[in-house]
């Protein structure tokens, strides 16, 4: 028996799970709307056992899991209910999920997928890549304008948020810190400190490269962008050209190296390819595969499946 662990609408696990039935594999995929309604844990006679709808399953009988995304839902508390209550409620689900988590791991199932690791921090990875010889545009922190002076400021830099993207709204606008380009030049004699911002070069490429990787698999593409935009989320489709693309060895295996030190078993990598080399962006543990096996025609759902 194979667990899945996504949300709903997720256009990749759907593909999986359509390989998995061709497999004719048998599967049970925890999301949103098919959540647990039922637990009963007997550590007398080490039953464990959830309910999923109308369906038992005793936690001994998934062999795999895949964790796609999201977590272990449950039924929701429904009425009136004051919100301490709700939050000690879901403090109690979330001990519940950890130790499935925890049987899991300490009864030999495969685990496929980010399940014991599902946030990064964008600064402790930068930092290990470089010291992993992954080469990094020039990255800055700062808060204190004066400590400009200490970076060329004829050169052309970006800024983006430190940790992950939050959409803003005020006033029912919506705003999203995507990555822009900053004029230093524009702030080098303001008097006023700011928050502390992360400033980094900006390279001069000649594509962006993502690549997926999947326990010592990586697949990767090349994105052409003609609209010669900043950040390639905000680039509409129609500017982007794609192309599958051959890392070299040795940026392979430094790559699976930062996995490993970081103990991802999947995720995608953003790099830029200027004249001269190759620089390391960031790795998202989530691994958005999609446009990767669509473009590159990897199939990399089915090989996927035929791990699970």
């Amino acid at each position: 028996m194979i667990l899945i662990i996504s949300v709903d609408n997720d256009t990749m696990t759907d593909e999986i799970c359509t390989w998995l039935s061709y497999q004719n594999k048998e599967f049970v995929r925890l999301s949103e709307n098919q959540h647990i309604n039922k637990v009963f844990f007997n550590f007398e006679s080490n039953v464990f056992k959830i309910s999923i709808g109308e369906i038992e399953y005793k936690l001994e009988d998934f062999k795999s899991v895949f964790y796609r995304n999201g977590g272990v839902y449950y039924d929701t508390i429904t009425g009136e209910i004051d919100s301490n209550l709700v939050d000690f409620y879901n403090s109690e689900l979330k001990s519940i999920s950890e130790f499935i988590y925890y049987y899991f791991k300490v009864n030999g199932v495969r685990v496929f997928g980010n399940l014991f690791t599902k946030e990064v921090n964008k600064l402790e990875v930068l930092f290990l890549a470089k010291s992993l010889g992954l080469k990094i545009p020039g990255t800055y922190i700062l808060s204190g304008l004066k400590d400009l002076e200490q970076i060329d400021i004829s050169q052309a830099y970006i800024t983006k948020a430190v940790s992950e993207m939050k959409p803003i709204i005020v006033e029912n606008d919506l705003y999203l810190n995507y990555t822009h380009e900053v004029d230093l030049n524009d702030i080098h004699d303001k008097e006023e400190n700011i928050i502390p911002s992360l400033i980094q070069r900006k390279i001069d490429c000649l594509y962006e490269i993502r690549a997926f990787f999947f326990e010592k698999q990586i697949w990767a593409i090349a994105t052409f962008d003609f609209s010669y935009n900043v950040d390639i989320r905000n680039i509409r489709e129609r500017d982007k050209r794609y192309l599958p693309v051959a890392l070299p060895s040795e940026l392979k295996r430094k790559i699976l190296k930062l996995a490993k030190k970081l103990d991802f078993k999947c995720g995608t990598v953003d790099l830029l390819k200027s004249d001269d080399d190759d620089y390391f962006l960031e790795v998202n543990p989530l691994g958005q595969f999609h446009q990767v096996s669509y473009y590159g025609n990897y199939q990399i759902e089915k090989h996927i499946a035929d791990l699970l």
